[in-house]
């Protein structure tokens, strides 16, 4: 599910005079929000990893692996 089914599913709760108050998701979109964050979390840690690894020679070998590993999440390490 993509942003756009995310955002066009969403439900508002609103108080006694009309405002918007909140968002209610079901329980599909939720998982497919987190899901979608999860994924955007991943692609910052690997672009944190090639921001490091861009200009610095130094990452080699098992300097590099280390890094790689450090920045990998807790459950896949």
């Amino acid at each position: 599910m993509g942003v756009d089914a995310i955002l066009d599913s969403v439900q508002y709760v609103v108080d006694k005079d009309g405002q918007q108050t909140a968002v209610l998701l079901d329980l599909p979109t939720w998982d497919a929000l987190r899901l979608l964050l999860k994924e955007l979390g991943e692609d910052e840690r690997l672009g944190q990893l090639l921001d490091d690894v861009e200009n610095d020679e130094t990452f080699e070998g098992e300097a590099s692996w280390n890094l790689y590993q450090s920045l990998l999440p807790k459950a896949q390490s």
